[in-house]
């Protein structure tokens, strides 16, 4: 994506540095240098840094104005995708593991750099189903290192589509691709750092009640709860009532959208609360990036090719499409793709300044006890009791605690929360609710993957996620990860209110 010039015609793509235009030979006066410093170099912030070499004046300006407050709070945007489609061959995400023959459409890592002042901050959606702490920390590592990132300003959001690439505790599968991983997701910040330039931010929002459900519902029979993709829950025999859903959905399906000052629009984000299960990842063996990427295209058949989209997973740990692994999934998909089109179409200015910033807060929390295992819990579902005596094994070898990395961020007015769990959506609506943000978005599986995180009443009603495995992160560890979200979000609230 070719990022605009600045008044000054900067080369494409290098519109932070001084030093980037050395590269291709731009003659600048120290009067420009020191004004394109003041706009793209902040404190701390060298976009382009370790490219080329710049001048020895070049260097000592930009140098002495780092050390200064940079002079504008203006916002300033950069988006870039970057494919990151496994290879024909590699190992699936899913029962079997199987292996896949093809592509549909592309996994991307598709990045927002957002700016005010000297605070920046990148959201990176990824269309994986989820991704390990030291994969994300070698991206993040990398990313800081080429472009003055802060560490604590990069947040790596997963989809969790579920027709991407298996991505294991550790072992040799998947190995050569996962290797080349984080560099693949470090390039898409580093790209977008280079395309920064001023925006404005518009917000708009679709309740979508169609297409999706809680994936939970209580059997009569014994008051517990049972997936709805169960053959159990078909049968009148073994179940001859269910008593609603266990739980609600978040029909709330945010679009921030980021324009040009020609008007232009540059990229958006978006967050909506669903597995992303459509594609028949399991008849065709082909890789695909699902529902999201079909939000992403038919944003950029709305807005323009160039537009990118950036997609967070909200918490979907209990809702799922209504249809899994259907053969016309992007016709399902296109309800949610229909809906963030309105969105973005009738979003509305932020009001006042746009502040940038961020946090983040790596907690220790403690593991599930092992041993809180009941085999009737596992019997009454009648599905793959070998998975979970596989996965309670992993749980049994896992140190007693773990740290967790929890960010938040805020773009204007609205905040984002992110966990890098399977939220159960109570979660996710409970930090909407205590949040001072007039609008909050919760992103999951962001820069790390702990499992499923149900809520107390989920624990006690069981069905597949809380049970030891799929679940590994105690009650208490969960709360402790929420508790530290919302704290974030008021910390960065009170921090520009005063």
């Amino acid at each position: 994506m070719e990022s605009a010039r600045t008044e000054m015609e900067m080369p494409k793509n290098c519109v932070q540095s001084p030093a980037c235009a050395a590269r291709h030979g731009n003659a600048f006066s120290r009067r420009q240098v020191l004004r394109l410093a003041g706009l793209a170099v902040a404190p701390g912030v060298a976009a382009c840094r370790g490219l080329v070499a710049a001048t020895d004046d070049e260097t000592r300006v930009v140098e002495q104005t780092r050390s200064k407050k940079s002079p504008s709070q203006e916002l300033w945007v950069g988006f870039s995708q970057v494919d990151i489609t496994p290879p024909v061959g590699a190992m699936m995400t899913g029962p079997g593991l199987a292996r896949a023959v093809g592509t549909d459409d592309p996994l991307r890592a598709r990045t927002l750099v957002a700016r005010s002042g000297d605070r920046m901050m990148a959201i990176v959606g990824v269309d994986l189903v989820k991704i390990r702490r030291d994969l994300a920390d070698a991206a993040i590592a990398q990313a800081s290192q080429r472009t003055g990132i802060n560490r604590d300003a990069v947040m790596i959001c997963c989809s969790h589509n579920h027709s991407s690439p298996f991505v294991p505790m550790g072992g040799p599968n998947n190995a050569d691709y996962l290797a080349k991983l984080p560099r693949l997701i470090a390039d898409s910040i580093e790209q977008a750092c280079q395309a920064l330039q001023p925006a404005r931010m518009f917000l708009g929002r679709a309740l979508v009640f169609d297409g999706l459900h809680n994936r939970r519902v209580i059997s009569k029979t014994d008051g517990l709860a049972l997936n709805t993709w169960l053959r159990k829950v078909s049968d009148l025999e073994r179940t001859p009532q269910v008593l609603g859903t266990a739980g609600p959905i978040d029909p709330e399906l945010w679009v921030a959208r980021f324009d040009a000052r020609d008007g232009r629009v540059l990229g958006t984000l978006v967050n909506f609360t669903c597995h992303p299960s459509l594609h028949d990842r399991i008849r065709l063996k082909t890789w695909s990036a699902d529902y999201p990427g079909v939000i992403a295209d038919q944003l950029a058949k709305a807005f323009g090719k160039d537009v990118v989209s950036v997609f967070t997973q909200g918490a979907s740990g209990d809702v799922n499409p209504n249809t899994q692994f259907d053969a016309n999934w992007r016709e399902k998909a296109g309800v949610f793709a229909s809906a963030a089109v309105h969105a973005a179409q009738n979003a509305v200015p932020a009001k006042g300044s746009v502040v940038v910033d961020y946090a983040r807060s790596d907690v220790v929390v403690p593991r599930r006890d092992p041993a809180d295992w009941r085999p009737e819990a596992v019997a009454r579902l009648d599905w793959r009791p070998d998975m979970f005596e596989a996965a309670k094994r992993q749980v049994v070898h896992m140190p007693p605690t773990r740290e967790v990395p929890v960010n938040a961020g805020r773009i204007g007015p609205l905040g984002i929360a992110t966990n890098a769990g399977e939220l159960f959506v109570d979660w996710g609506l409970d930090i909407k609710r205590r949040s001072p943000f007039p609008h909050t978005i919760v992103s999951e599986l962001t820069n790390d993957w702990v499992g499923y995180e149900p809520t107390a009443q989920g624990f006690r009603q069981e069905g597949y996620e809380a049970l030891v495995g799929p679940n590994f992160v105690s009650l208490k560890g969960i709360r402790i990860l929420v508790d530290t979200a919302v704290e974030l979000l008021r910390k960065l609230w009170e921090k520009h209110s005063r």
